[in-house]
């Protein structure tokens, strides 16, 4: 260990995730620490998303082989184990700007013999990204993983990506996309948010609308077909494809959510028709959210895939499992979700459990789910007066 921290210049601790074993920065001990603060950025905490990332390739790319690009690398750990954990990957080209972050990428390669595959690269995302095309091989899957937005490298990440590919994006500016700090979320995004009992949703629905009229700049479809969000970030999956047309499919399901914080009402416009500004039920003004993706969030086949596959080395995928079976029965076509805990206080009454309201629901013929987002949560198309006569006569019982 000490030649390798002469040859680094800091503190490391050799770490195991997956099928790789790979240095990383001495975590501080003290809790509350920035991983931006570390020699080489690297966040224990989103094992899970990298989980996702490697079931996803192994499931939508099964029986190809593909080259794959993360522009924005750290320890490459990612990289490596997509290499390690799957058998569809041909190059990984894993990239950071930070010169140590370079230095220990290839120290990485090296520990897990996969020299072969991952090419370790030291330059600007964007330049990376954008130097693809005219005569250079675009990337199957790309995957954009920064601290805080990934918005500046979006346009960069579609040019790319190529056709029938993948572009993934995750965010952790939660107090943008949530609605904490609009003006953050207007400069970034260009959406106008406010928050409501269903923000992560919203978070989501914002980076997944984003990315397709990102896409649809540069005469491309991007459909978002994998969308979570967990502990401090949310990151969306689009199938990216090329022509104008088809661009113009994706757009159809931009537009816009209005909710109504009194009656618990969820509005939704496309992006060419006026927003509702006012509650028809109850005649309060609303604060529209948008423009941001109003369509499905996920394929529930794919989801469904990645989470036999996850069965099938449960000790590596582990920490998925619970969020790939509520992905799984979620209905990702249902804008917004109501918390039990919420409506309960709107009602000035005691929760119900939220596995109750939603078997009563579909008794009654409505479309009702659990979220993954929140536990406590349920998703459905019955008005809000069937949900609050619900509660009542569910509190009545009990």
């Amino acid at each position: 260990m000490r030649d390798v921290v002469e040859r680094l210049g800091y503190e490391v601790e050799l770490r195991v995730e997956g099928k790789a074993r790979f240095y990383a920065p001495r975590l501080p001990s003290e809790k509350g620490y920035a991983p931006t603060s570390l020699p080489v950025f690297y966040n224990p905490v989103s094992k899970p998303n990298r989980d996702m990332a490697i079931l996803f390739t192994k499931t939508f790319f099964k029986d190809k082989k593909i080259r794959v690009c993360e522009p924005l690398a750290g320890t490459g750990v990612r990289s490596i184990r997509l290499v390690l954990e799957t058998d569809v990957v041909d190059e990984v080209v894993a990239n950071d700007i930070s010169k140590k972050a370079y230095e220990l990428m290839k120290l990485n390669i090296e520990l897990n013999d996969v020299g072969e595959y991952v090419r370790p690269m030291n330059l600007d995302a964007n330049e990376l990204l954008s130097m693809c095309g005219r005569g250079r091989p675009r990337y199957n899957y790309v995957d954009i993983d920064p601290a805080g937005s990934p918005a500046k490298f979006m346009e960069n990440g579609f040019r790319g990506c190529d056709r029938g590919g993948i572009l993934s994006a995750t965010a952790t500016d939660m107090s943008a996309l949530t609605g904490a700090k609009p003006a953050s979320c207007l400069r970034k995004y260009d959406v106008i948010v406010s928050k409501t009992p269903f923000s992560k949703e919203v978070a989501l629905r914002i980076l997944a609308g984003f990315m397709v009229r990102t896409a649809a700049r540069l005469g491309l479809a991007a459909k978002p077909i994998l969308s979570f969000q967990k502990d401090h970030y949310i990151k969306v999956f689009t199938a990216v494809d090329r022509g104008i047309t088809k661009a113009k499919e994706q757009l159809k399901q931009v537009g816009w959510i209005s909710y109504c914080h009194k009656c618990m009402r969820i509005y939704t416009a496309r992006r060419s028709e006026k927003p509702v500004m006012r509650c028809v039920e109850c005649g309060v003004e609303l604060s529209p959210i948008g423009p941001l993706w109003i369509g499905g969030l996920s394929d529930k086949d794919l989801v469904e895939e990645m989470y036999r596959c996850a069965l099938d080395e449960e000790e590596i995928y582990r920490d998925v499992l619970k969020l790939l079976r509520y992905l799984s029965a979620e209905d990702s076509e249902i804008i917004g979700y109501y918390p039990v805990n919420y409506v309960a206080e709107v009602l000035k009454q005691s929760p119900i459990k939220p596995r109750k309201v939603i078997e009563e629901l579909r008794a009654m013929g409505y479309r009702a789910t659990v979220t993954h987002i929140d536990p406590s949560g349920f998703k459905t198309d019955a008005p809000p007066s069937t949900i609050v006569k619900l509660f009542k006569e569910l509190k009545l019982k009990s």
